[in-house]
């Protein structure tokens, strides 16, 4: 009986190893067919080689005028006439707007009056004072009167210059805000004057550039408005760094004769930093971002490989790579959210 046992379950034993060595080649094949079956994913790629480039810098700046101002008044009085066009250009020292000066005027003739009866007392009493007929105490009193009246015409006469109001320096003038018969005050903006023979364009970089950039360097700009490249000069640079954005603020200079070029509008500024040569770039759509930084897929036997690298500078196109890749290396640039490590790979481009 008990050998019968023992039989069976060596019998039974055997059976078993047979059923698990079927069904586990089973699988194995199956998993081989399945892995045979998985399409290859299309790629372009691109070969790891030392390159020249000039590192470029792109930011936003604004348009602004060579000299802008607001034509306000400097006294309370009434216009009388508006002798500007909007919209034209005016010279440097041009009368653009006259105020009531009637009663300015009339205070001067006044005080006219009474500076030649001051002149003839003065002249009468200096006389008198030198064949002592008065005292000094007396000629004094009368000279300081007569100069207290020259002192009034000549601060008149600075009021009576206030109500002509004139372009301090030749430009376009804008709109205009007032008409005859309005009254005026030192507050109120009559027009706008700018001088948009030259615009300035104002931005800013970041300040470990700081030392990248000085007056005279040369920077390219574009408008929304227009398809046109535009050339500029940097004029200043700020001196110190703008504490809450860590940015330097600088200023380039520009020709504008044709008037093509708006101030208040913005323009990107591009700015060649510096040329490299013999370095390691590719393209920075084959980067993929990590917790710890970059990797890239290479191509390696007809497969993907995943390869951490470190970056250095870049530009919109190009990433410069300190580490992690040789040159002739295989990088794979396009499709790479359909790329698992191992996954085939149908090489379809290269660069």
């Amino acid at each position: 009986m008990k050998r019968k046992l023992v039989l069976f379950g060596v019998i039974g034993l055997i059976v078993l190893l047979l059923l698990i060595r079927i069904f586990s080649g089973a699988g194995k094949k199956k998993a081989e067919t399945a892995a045979a079956a998985k399409p290859a994913v299309p790629v372009e790629v691109i070969i790891a080689r030392d390159t020249s480039m000039i590192y470029q810098l792109s930011t936003i700046g604004t348009l602004r005028a060579n000299e802008s101002v607001a034509i306000v008044s400097e006294i309370s009085k009434k216009v009388v006439s508006v002798y500007l066009k909007e919209g034209s250009f005016v010279s440097k020292g041009q009368l653009l707007f006259k105020l009531d000066d009637a009663e300015i005027l009339a205070r001067i003739n006044k005080l006219v009056i009474d500076e030649k009866l001051a002149q003839t007392n003065e002249s009468r009493q200096k006389a008198q004072l030198a064949k002592g007929g008065i005292s000094q105490e007396q000629y004094d009193e009368t000279l300081n009167h007569l100069n207290t009246i020259r002192a009034e015409i000549e601060i008149l006469m600075v009021d009576l210059s206030k109500t002509e109001i004139r372009a301090p320096f030749a430009g376009k003038i804008g709109l205009r805000n007032v008409s005859e018969g309005a009254l005026v005050s030192p507050n109120m903006v009559l027009a706008s004057l700018q001088d948009v023979s030259k615009i300035k364009i104002d931005f800013s970089i970041p300040e470990r550039y700081a030392d990248e950039l000085h007056q005279g360097t040369a920077i390219t700009f574009s408008t929304e408005y227009s398809n046109r490249e535009f050339r500029a000069l940097i004029e200043a640079v700020e001196p110190d760094v703008e504490k809450s954005t860590r940015t330097i603020s600088l200023r380039a200079e520009c020709e504008n004769r044709d008037g093509s070029l708006v101030p208040g509008a913005s323009v990107r500024v591009e700015l060649n930093l510096r040329s490299i040569d013999k370095k390691l770039f590719i393209p920075t759509s084959a980067l993929i971002p990590t917790i710890k930084g970059y990797d890239v897929y290479l191509m390696k036997s007809g497969k993907a490989v995943l390869q951490a690298v470190t970056t250095g500078i870049r530009n919109r196109q190009s990433v410069q790579i300190t580490a992690g890749l040789s040159l002739d290396d295989t990088v794979v640039v396009t499709n790479l959210l359909r790329i698992k490590p191992d996954a085939p790979l149908k090489l379809v481009k290269l660069d």
